[in-house]
């Protein structure tokens, strides 16, 4: 595999399709009637007791700092180009990279979930198929990629990272009302993997002069799943072209648990205060494959080179193969020697933090302001948002909510409509509403022409959460929607 397409395709990748997920509406937090707002904050309960499989939530997430617009040009020909094309100037794409250049997708799908009440207490459990992934680059990859050895004659790669951890999990939730006043909640998630990949270059470095390429690696290399097989060549290397999945082989790759803990407090008549901290927890991988660097310095000499005129007939050419030669070599230096199987070891889960403050007006109980920080550690890189919404819920069976984000991949509204009469609940929404997209159908290779109008993504960031959620609502209303679902409940009748 060449060194671009090792750092390039990912990020292309991962911009171009959106990724499949189910990830709480962000919007959602105060939306009335949310019949998953306990994932947010186990402390917060639903109207009525719900059921849905498979079909409960589908939506698509995308977080990164990295632009579409910084990876994709258009053209004066109405074609798109990469940023590796001359038509985009070093200055233009080089002043949009970031020290650390990172992208987020995770995965959640709901197989199953069931939330009963009983008296005060509402009591969920939920089977889900979740994935985290993560890719993390440098500065210098760019750099390197888009002006070579012209700038400068030494690059620094450390740090740049490649993560995927896939899961079950099965959660059993309870939430109970204390006085009208309290809310407090939790969430018991047990955890079962079944593939774990990690690739990380601690330490690569480039030196570059006339007589030698020199370039010293330090990185590891993490896989975990029982169906994995693979083998190594002469010089003790693992061969990737033989990894493969075996299925004579079955189980778990590991096992975890993590928890969720919330609680919500009315403390004033109109005021509502709430806090989470959300996937408190670790796996611990099996580690079928590890591998490490080889602790040595890669020597590559251009004086053995012919020289090549690339003002010559065919130059560019060559100069062109020249570089993929070279980059052949680069990429065969990041090289893991078996380090054998069996070492077993902790991976944390990024937890997430929520704060909310919700107020509803003294003068129309069924509209309310409210503010909402969402942190997140432990991924490619942290995530923090602040969120002002207000909600509105006209009637007892349909409430909506809108407002504005604002975090480091810069500003966005979003919003959230619910419809819930009694039998079931119809939620849509978006928390980052894209106000200019591209249509990226001239990058995809065999796409039938019926579909290229809709082959579009944002401009200008890449994130982007849409959500659409149904599921069967059942039982009467245990509470008062007028005054929000994280507060009162209707008092029971005798």
């Amino acid at each position: 595999m060449k060194l671009h397409k090792l750092f390039l395709v990912p990020c292309l990748l991962l911009a171009s399709v959106a990724v499949s997920s189910a990830q709480e509406l962000e919007t959602g937090y105060f939306l009335g009637g949310n019949p998953y707002a306990y994932r947010m904050n186990p402390a917060f309960q639903s109207e009525r007791s719900t059921f849905s499989i498979a079909l409960g939530e589908t939506g698509l997430g995308l977080w990164s700092n990295l632009g579409v617009s910084t990876l994709l040009y258009p053209g004066n020909d109405g074609k798109l180009y990469t940023f590796m094309n001359d038509r985009v100037s070093s200055q233009e794409f080089l002043k949009k990279i970031h020290r650390r250049n990172a992208i987020d997708a995770d995965v959640n799908i709901n197989v199953l979930a069931l939330g009963i009440w009983s008296r005060r207490s509402f009591v969920t459990v939920e089977i889900n198929a979740r994935s985290i992934n993560s890719i993390s680059y440098p500065y210098d990859v760019f750099s390197f990629l888009k002006d070579g050895t012209t700038a400068k004659n030494s690059f620094d790669f450390s740090g740049t990272a490649m993560r995927s951890k896939t899961f079950a999990e099965l959660a059993v939730g309870w939430s109970h009302n204390y006085d009208n006043v309290f809310n407090v909640g939790f969430r018991v998630k047990g955890l079962v993997g079944a593939l774990e990949t990690e690739a990380l270059m601690k330490k690569l470095t480039l030196s570059l002069n006339e007589e030698r390429w020199e370039v010293k690696a330090q990185g590891e290399l993490n896989m975990s799943s029982p169906t994995l097989a693979y083998k190594t060549d002469e010089n003790g290397d693992l061969d990737f072209s033989s990894v493969g999945f075996f299925n004579d082989k079955y189980g778990p790759a590991g096992y975890g648990a993590a928890v969720d803990l919330g609680v919500s407090w009315n403390i004033l008549p109109l005021l509502t205060l709430s806090a989470a901290v959300l996937d408190f927890g670790a796996i611990r991988w099996n580690r079928e494959i590890r591998g490490k660097t080889p602790d040595v310095s890669y020597v590559w000499n251009p004086s053995e080179k012919e020289a090549i005129d690339p003002s010559s007939s065919g130059g560019q050419d060559a100069v062109s193969r020249e570089m993929d030669e070279i980059l052949d070599n680069l990429s065969g230096l990041v090289r893991f020697q078996d380090a054998g199987s069996g070492k077993a070891a902790f991976d944390f889960l990024p937890f997430r933090v929520n704060l909310g403050a919700e107020y509803r007006m003294p003068f129309y109980d069924r509209l309310s302001v409210g503010a909402l920080y969402m942190g997140r550690s432990g991924s490619a890189f942290g995530r923090h948002t602040a969120r002002l919404s207000l909600n509105w819920n006209p009637l007892d069976f349909l409430s909506l909510s809108t407002g504005t984000t604002l975090n480091k991949l810069g500003e966005s509204i979003g919003f959230a409509l619910n419809l819930h009469p009694a039998g079931v609940n119809l939620m849509v929404g978006c928390d980052y509403i894209p106000f200019k997209c591209v249509n990226i159908a001239p990058l995809i290779s065999d796409l039938p022409a019926q579909y290229t109008r809709f082959a579009v993504i944002p401009a200008n960031r890449m994130n982007l959460n849409l959500y659409l959620g149904l599921n069967l609502a059942f039982g009467r209303r245990h509470v008062d929607h007028a005054r929000r679902f994280i507060e009162r409940p209707v008092e029971e009748t005798d």
